[in-house]
């Protein structure tokens, strides 16, 4: 079992796409494993900015109005991501 980690990005903030990663499911990953929420569109210049501002209510605000989306995955699934866009593991409850 595990906590929920904190939402981040793989890499500092770069204007252009520096890496890319993938995600290959080697077995079917349920929410109770705690997979991979990500906020759809937070690889941008302005969400960076708005995430390192040192601004709680700010930051607060483009996490919650984010568009997540939960990566349960079967078996052989595959998601690919820009390193740049916010995501976190979830809690393992298993």
């Amino acid at each position: 079992e595990s906590n929920r980690k904190m939402v981040h990005p793989d890499l500092p903030y770069n204007s252009k796409a520096p890496l890319y990663v993938i995600f290959l499911a080697l077995q079917d990953v349920t929410e109770n494993m705690g997979p991979t929420s990500f906020l759809l569109r937070t690889h941008t210049t302005k969400a960076n900015v708005v995430f390192n501002s040192g601004d709680a209510d700010e930051k607060e605000q483009l996490l919650l109005k984010s568009d997540c989306r939960l990566s349960t995955l079967k078996k052989g699934d595959a998601v690919l991501f820009d390193a740049r866009l916010l995501h976190c593991g979830n809690a393992n409850n298993e």
